[in-house]
């Protein structure tokens, strides 16, 4: 079975997993989705041997965003753009990444403010991380 993750530290407040396992269980995909806890001192070594973790992909939270950007073989347009990633996943063996901070920020105003791009204005981000760099 098919093992996919989200790695942050801490995790433990992460709704990744029901999510994914709602959408594994509602369309029929036979697959895991859990939590993975991984101290900051150590990501670098958790994400070099990610190929053997047992995990086929997953998602990044805080705070290693930026870490998992420098551990990718291959990123997208929007992780380079950014500096930081939070999907990853393994192809022939590779681990690659995306950020779909950007897509997701920008859907959810497509959908929620029509119009927005049309008369843009002043904003106000709070954050300093990989998601609050994406928006």
């Amino acid at each position: 079975m098919k093992r996919a993750c989200v790695i942050g530290w801490p995790v433990k407040h992460s709704r990744s997993p029901v999510i994914h396992r709602f959408w594994l269980r509602e369309l029929g995909l036979p697959g895991e989705y859990v939590l993975k806890p991984v101290e900051p001192e150590n990501i670098r070594g958790f994400l070099a041997d990610f190929a053997r973790s047992g995990f086929v992909g997953g998602n990044v939270t805080v705070p290693h965003k930026e870490a998992a950007f420098a551990a990718v073989t291959r990123r997208d347009e929007n992780a380079v753009a950014t500096g930081a990633l939070n999907t990853l996943w393994l192809e022939d063996g590779v681990l690659v990444g995306a950020n779909t901070d950007v897509t997701g920020f920008l859907a959810s105003l497509d959908q929620d403010v029509q119009g927005w791009d049309k008369k843009p204005g002043a904003a106000v981000v709070l954050g300093a991380g990989g998601a609050a760099r994406a928006i």
